[in-house]
């Protein structure tokens, strides 16, 4: 047993005694295997009309909560309107959605005014729509899979897509995540760890883990700032090998006069340079950004 199996083995054993019922983890699944009202949209690099200019040198790549994706346009306004955003290659969001009499799911829009291909790939219904994951990448999406996470019984369905972005003829793997809000730290981790424990060495992981600082009892939070999940949800990924390529990023989340980082991005054999948080857009979290150097 590799000294990183022999970690994993001793976190799900530390995690066996959790806070709620968590369900039994999916495997991953492509996404053509996915079926109504819950397939994936998927195009690629100029099929949404121009194509914007690919930099990949270094690659930089953003993750960014929308919140639920609602504005397109200032959405779009705000990446291209800063110069740090407007020059990144790829973009994994979390909560994007969908709705019939929109015409067109709001990754779709989103993709179209950034001129970048995209994947969307639906968590769980909506209403009459879906509210999911997206990728959105300059350079060609492949072995694009989903996985659903175990489900907290206080909670709603949330996945994770995985990811082969391709730069020439290099290659990095991702992965969007977007976990629950009302788990405590060995729940958190628990719901993560499937997404994870399995996932090529040369890999990024980023999205929204939702590492608030409350602790949860029965569904009611109760603010404690010692209690910070954020450093633990790090300990877990340094456990993996994964550096913690933005534990020093600051707050990502701005809501009730509140501020905390529950957005995340970790790497594993990849050589980075953490860029930063921009504060700018209509979501209640704030895009982060990395360079990867392939």
């Amino acid at each position: 047993m590799t000294a990183r199996a022999a970690c994993a083995a001793c976190t799900v054993m530390t995690l066996a005694a959790c806070d709620v019922e968590l369900g039994p983890s999916q495997p991953w699944q492509p996404i053509d295997q996915l079926r109504a009202p819950m397939q994936a949209e998927h195009a690629a690099p100029g099929a949404m009309g121009s194509a914007r200019p690919a930099s990949a040198d270094p690659l930089r790549v953003v993750t960014y909560n929308t919140e639920y994706g609602q504005d397109p346009q200032g959405l779009a306004d705000a990446i291209l309107g800063d110069p740090a955003l407007a020059r990144a290659s790829v973009f994994l969001f979390q909560e994007e959605e969908s709705y019939p009499e929109e015409g067109r799911s709001r990754a779709a829009q989103l993709a179209a005014l950034l001129g970048m291909g995209y994947v969307y790939v639906p968590a769980r219904t909506k209403g009459a729509g879906t509210h999911g994951l997206a990728v959105m990448s300059a350079f060609p999406l492949e072995a694009i899979e989903k996985m659903d996470l175990p489900l907290a019984d206080n909670g709603v369905q949330r996945i994770a897509v995985a990811a082969d972005v391709h730069i020439g003829d290099q290659t990095l793997h991702i992965i969007d995540v977007h976990l629950e809000t009302r788990l405590n730290p060995r729940d958190r981790i628990a719901q993560l760890h499937p997404a994870v424990i399995g996932a090529a060495d040369a890999v990024l992981v980023a999205g929204d883990f939702n590492t608030n600082w409350m602790t949860w009892a029965g569904g009611v939070p109760v603010l404690a700032a010692e209690r910070d999940q954020a450093p633990i949800v790090d300990s877990y990924m340094t456990s993996l090998g994964f550096a913690l390529s933005s534990a020093g990023s600051g707050p990502t989340e701005h809501a009730y006069g509140l501020e905390f980082r529950l957005d995340s991005i970790y790497t594993r054999s990849l050589d980075v340079t953490f860029g930063g948080v921009v504060r700018t857009g209509p979501s209640d979290h704030w895009p982060m950004f990395i360079d990867v150097r392939l």
